[in-house]
């Protein structure tokens, strides 16, 4: 065994296969583990198995998700391939399913969050062509399971991907009937091979097409329904779940579900009743007829109209399914809501109060309550709304506190906020505890004077179009080993907009993060973000700010009007940028600190006040593809110690430099252009090496190098 893969550091071996081994190691500038698939070139499975790293390697630059392994690198070290992946503490779904230790709803979930990163890629244009459950892992994440999809070895990108037409990729077991006829893999052919682990998760581990031989089992996928899951299989699981295998497994693509995202989305709406086959009868049998029960409807209010004059006496009266009709009033009471009904306001918005009056308004402890409408006020001290339990819904409400306005507590509670107001007159908005899952869809949440969504360590949170802001503390917070995904939110907090600690990790599309006296982004050490086509702007210290170890991805992002920095990533920390707008920040637009590595590909650093790039001590970077224009100070600053890559770059129409290479720094320009910078082309410090230019570089502004007495003489080119 080597001791070193390229830069990495071999550990022990982890396992071997057809193709090659798979071994531990260790990234020694990160001090991160990671995992090593390897090949030798010239065996038998030479050729197909560097067709798939490679395919896996593009796979991987094209997607950066939770549930999906990131693949870090792909090279060669006198003739061994390899291939260096995220490293995934945990075990095969595979394994879970036949062993049969973990609970059936728990494989679900990690299940349904193969969906989520499935659907990812989809998005992206990558079909996997094998999923199947040995490509999934799942591991710990507090007390939830956490699962990766691994292996895009064989996996389509664009239209027509790498192999020749009516060749197929994966295993047969989950392949579809038309992949099965024409070859041809489809979002929907990895939709029928999710319903297969989901069939496979139902029963046990007995797949819905059995045969003697492969042609059998091509037969029965090509002909025949899935074999039938007998009722004593599911005795842990609802029965809804029968339904949307059948969907997911139906034999026309047109007919199972629209994409992967429906498939998980269906799959945690089952989960949420909770009633298996045969519980119904049970359930039945044990409880009587009720004049309580589905379809009767309560009022409450004074006066003539109501039935009862408040909403803890309508619950005590109401059965499972009766809908609870409040009329407009103030109403001063703490109430638990233990039963799954709906609870509606007549009036307008902010006429029907419930005032807590020995802790919160309102608890919420069953799993599928409904409230709609409600203003919730709670005592001092105390929150306006806890949800304890289960999936309830919660609508256009309004909910005031001079703590938080809502909390959510117990592993696995999982409640919806729609359209709802969080008006926080203490520290915080909406806090998120260990084990919960809480998603928040429009409203906004202001007022905070710490935090406004706070997501505990081991939460998740999904918000989606929710204006969080204005408010004195920071906007979201995700604390250890937490979850937060951000589509489409506003967030304008002084203390910052998103701050995420050690080990959390968050992902924004389509955001803005606006003006705060610190950072839109806080990274901080270990902790990962992906930020997609947001707005970045108007910040005292900095747009982006990433801290030791940290990891920053940044795609189609425009950071812009920040008084300080544009994006400053500082010792140990790491940040990708793809097609980013830096412009017109006070201070430099990408500060590369002290032991820093950033890649930027397709970016533009423009019009800022300062320096375009700066390259300290220690810090290394490459930039591609890049222009670095208009900028007060030198277009590109690299300092003693720093490391520098630019390939295919612009450096023009700066007011100073276009490049300036301090004492003991390192610069490397490749098809480079640098061209009408008022000060000069590249300037040299008096003991700067000379960069090293290759294949073909533009540089029509000359070089300069100050000389011992501090004067500048123009060089002849180099």
């Amino acid at each position: 065994m080597r001791e070193r893969l390229g830069k990495f550091e071999v550990v022990r071996l982890l396992g071997r296969g057809s193709m090659g081994e798979v071994y531990l190691g260790r990234d020694p500038k990160l001090g991160r583990e990671v995992a090593l698939k390897v090949i030798t070139a010239g065996t038998v499975f030479g050729e197909e198995a560097e067709a798939r790293f490679e395919r896996e390697a593009r796979a991987a630059a094209l997607l950066n998700h939770p549930h999906i392994v990131t693949v870090y690198e792909f090279g060669e070290d006198e003739g061994l391939h390899y291939l260096a992946m995220e490293y995934v503490h945990g075990e095969e779904l595979e394994t879970l399913i036949r062993s049969g230790k973990a609970p059936k709803a728990e494989l679900l979930e990690v299940l349904a969050q193969i969906c989520d990163g499935l659907a990812y890629a989809h998005e992206h244009g990558v079909i996997h062509r094998d999923i199947k459950p040995a490509n999934i892992l799942v591991n710990r994440h507090g007390k939830r399971p956490r699962a990766k999809l691994m292996d895009f070895g064989v996996a389509q990108m664009g239209p027509s991907g790498l192999t020749q037409a009516g060749t197929w990729m994966g295993t047969v077991s989950y392949m579809a009937p038309e992949y099965l006829d024409t070859a041809k893999a489809t979002i929907s052919s990895d939709i029928f091979a999710l319903g297969v682990i989901l069939y496979e998760i139902l029963t046990g581990g007995r797949k819905p097409f059995m045969g003697d031989t492969t042609t059998l089992v091509l037969n029965r996928i090509l002909l025949h329904p899935p074999d039938p899951i007998a009722p004593g299989e599911l005795q842990e699981v609802p029965n809804q779940l029968l339904k949307v295998a059948e969907q997911a497994l139906a034999k026309r693509p047109e007919d199972r579900f629209p994409d992967a995202e429906a498939l998980g989305q269906a799959i945690r709406e089952a989960l949420k009743s909770h009633l298996p086959i045969g519980a119904e009868m049970a359930s039945a049998a044990r409880v009587p007829p009720s004049r309580e029960g589905t379809g009767q409807r309560i009022r409450v209010g004074k006066g003539g109209n109501g039935h009862c004059l408040s909403l803890k006496v309508a619950l005590r009266q109401a059965g499972p399914g009766t809908e609870i009709v409040i009329l407009p009033g103030v109403y001063r009471e703490s109430v638990v809501v233990d039963k799954d009904v709906t609870i509606l306001t007549l009036g307008e918005p902010g006429e029907v109060v419930i005032e807590g009056v020995a802790g919160p308004a309102l608890v919420i402890q069953t799993r599928a309550a409904r409230i709609k409408g409600l203003t919730l006020q709670g005592t001092p001290g105390a929150s306006a709304l806890q949800v304890t339990g289960g999936a309830p819904t919660i609508e256009a409400c309004t909910m005031k506190a001079g703590t938080c306005c809502a909390e959510v507590q117990g592993i696995g509670t999982s409640p919806v906020f729609r359209d709802c107001v969080f008006l926080a007159e203490g520290p915080a908005g909406l806090r998120a505890e260990s084990g919960t899952l809480a998603r928040i869809e429009g409203g906004g949440i202001l007022g905070f004077l710490v935090v406004g969504v706070d997501v505990g360590t081991g939460a998740s949170v999904s918000l989606q179009g929710v204006a969080v802001g204005p408010g004195e503390g920071v906007g979201l917070k995700a604390r250890s080993r937490s979850q937060a995904t951000l589509d489409g939110c506003t967030l304008s907090a002084e203390a910052g907009s998103v701050e995420v600690e050690g080990d959390a990790r968050v992902q924004l599309s389509h955001c803005r993060l606006m003006g705060s006296h610190y950072a839109g982004l806080l990274a901080l050490e270990h902790s990962q973000a992906v930020l997609e086509s947001c707005d970045i702007g108007a910040h005292a210290c900095a747009g982006v700010h990433v801290l030791a170890g940290a990891n920053v991805v940044l795609r189609q992002c425009r950071l812009t009007g920040n008084q300080g920095f544009g994006a400053s990533i500082m010792d140990r920390g790491l940040a990708t940028m793809e097609g980013c707008l830096v412009q017109a920040n006070g201070g430099t637009g990408l500060l590369i600190h002290h032991g820093a590595t950033v890649q930027a590909r397709n970016s533009t650093f423009a019009d800022g006040r300062s320096l375009g790039v700066d390259c300290s001590d220690g810090g290394q970077g490459v930039l591609d593809g890049c222009e670095i224009s208009g900028n007060a100070g030198a277009g590109v600053q690299v300092e003693a110690g720093g490391s520098l890559l630019l390939v295919r770059c612009t450096l023009k129409e700066g007011r100073d430099t276009g490049l300036l290479l301090l004492a003991d720094s390192q610069v490397t320009l490749e098809e480079c252009v640098v061209h009408r910078n008022a000060r000069g082309g590249i300037l040299l410090a008096k003991e700067a090496a000379d960069p090293i230019l290759r294949g073909g570089n533009r540089i029509e502004d000359g070089f300069l190098r100050v000389d011992g007495g501090g004067n500048l003489v123009r060089l002849a080119p180099l």
